[in-house]
């Protein structure tokens, strides 16, 4: 269920970002919306749907990696969004002489 929940908020950061009026680069949200589809995958692959044998394996390295790779699009989106702001704080201090 927190992993839901965690989804859920990942793919709604984009909406609650326009509503709000926050100008940024769109990239990093996208990736934050990309980690929460990742996260959905985790959730769906664990259910136990009692197919045929062949999709288990298959089942069982999506469930392993599809975090991992959520985990690498929010640390990215993070990432993108520090140095947004630290490009945003030397281009403010240049054009302000002390």
């Amino acid at each position: 269920m927190q992993l839901i929940l965690l989804a859920i908020a990942c793919l709604s950061v984009q909406f609650v970002a326009k509503y709000s009026g926050h100008n940024v680069k769109k990239l990093p949200y996208d990736l934050v919306g990309l980690g929460g589809l990742f996260f959905l995958l985790t959730s769906a692959s664990g259910l136990d749907l009692g197919g045929l044998d062949m999709v288990r394996p298959l089942v069982g390295i999506v469930g392993s990696m599809s975090p991992i790779l959520g985990w690498f699009c929010l640390l990215g989106a993070t990432m993108m969004g520090v140095l947004d702001i630290f490009k945003h704080l030397v281009h403010v201090e240049k054009l302000l002489p002390h």
